[in-house]
């Protein structure tokens, strides 16, 4: 097999890099496939309101943390993560696939994910210092 010099050639380092990248974009994902979350059962009053519907059975049991999400949401899983770490008491609903989350979706007018409702806030989107916030002054930490 003769060599063109007028093509360039590919570096044997190329396929490896490739693979390289490929491995690494695994490993970094691996702690978004192991969260466990915590899905809401029935219908839970949303926090600083109540849902029509919410009988006294869920109030006694009503999260501190309510959570509008999605499976694929990498925020709803940081959302996740931090409730976890700091203990706090949440739930949430799958917007796409639970019939009650996709209700209050349309409800509040989402218009993305997370939704988080935390004493009398609605906070879009997930950021750790406004959560800790807003938990702040739910009086949850």
């Amino acid at each position: 097999m003769t060599t063109n010099p007028d093509k360039p050639q590919r570096k044997p380092m190329l396929g490896f890099a490739i693979f390289a990248v490929i491995i690494l974009l695994m490993i970094v994902q691996i702690p978004y496939m192991s969260i466990d979350r915590t899905y809401c059962e029935g219908e839970v009053p949303v926090p600083g309101r109540q849902i029509i519907q919410a009988g006294p059975s869920n109030i006694k049991d009503a999260p501190d943390v309510l959570m509008l999400g999605a499976a694929w949401c990498p925020a709803c899983k940081d959302a996740t993560r931090f409730f976890v770490k700091n203990n706090i008491n949440y739930c949430e609903y799958d917007m796409e696939k639970n019939a009650i989350g996709a209700k209050l979706f349309q409800e509040v007018n989402g218009r993305g994910v997370p939704i988080l409702f935390i004493g009398e806030h609605r906070i879009q989107c997930f950021n750790a210092a406004t959560v800790t916030k807003a938990l702040q002054e739910a009086g949850l930490i």
